[in-house]
């Protein structure tokens, strides 16, 4: 009897020891990763391992959008895989959409609409994702209805670009809120 009440702290101070060490070794790795992101936001680059966490991955993909490299940030969306469709993914599929959507409509009025109309459906198909992973993300949704309204009617398109927005204010002079319905 006295063998049996003496293995019983021991084992109990073994599993500490172990649950110690786990934590140990998880502080370290989320320090390091911690210390990555720090990298990112000083506007250094670093290559990231095969193995790394999906939050370290989409902050490297959304440095390398903030440096105009969408190719990249694509590889880090990749990189991340499907199965992982919440928090780090979906905010990186995000940012490729407003990549996307923003490159559609700087070249929107100065080339032809079957080089804008790619971009614009990699942007909405792109919003979708992002809308079926998360359907409160209103930000999501109200830069989806953009790039429609840029795929479906040139004039609307044009309305959102401001051109005509002053005649159309002639129009309807005493409309309640901002021209064209904009915010």
């Amino acid at each position: 009897m006295i063998r049996r009440r003496a293995l019983l702290p021991a084992l109990l101070c073994a599993a500490a020891l172990g649950a110690t060490a786990f934590n140990g070794i998880s502080y370290t790795r989320i320090r390091s990763e911690n210390s990555l992101i720090a990298l990112y936001a000083t506007g250094a680059d670093h290559a990231l391992p095969r193995d790394a966490a999906p939050a370290l991955r989409a902050a490297r993909g959304l440095f390398l959008l903030a440096h105009d490299r969408v190719d990249d940030a694509q590889a880090e969306l990749d990189a991340i895989g499907q199965e992982n469709t919440a928090g780090p993914r979906n905010l990186l599929l995000y940012g490729l959409a407003n990549a996307h959507l923003h490159r559609a409509l700087d070249i929107f009025s100065s080339a032809p609409m079957r080089k804008v109309a790619p971009l614009i459906g990699l942007a909405q198909s792109e919003y979708r994702a992002v809308l079926r992973a998360d359907p409160s993300n209103w930000d999501a949704r109200y830069n989806y209805d953009i790039a429609s309204a840029l795929s479906h009617d040139p004039e609307v398109a044009s309305f959102l670009k401001g051109d005509d927005m002053a005649r159309e204010r002639a129009l309807v002079p005493d409309a309640p809120g901002a021209p064209n319905g904009l915010p």
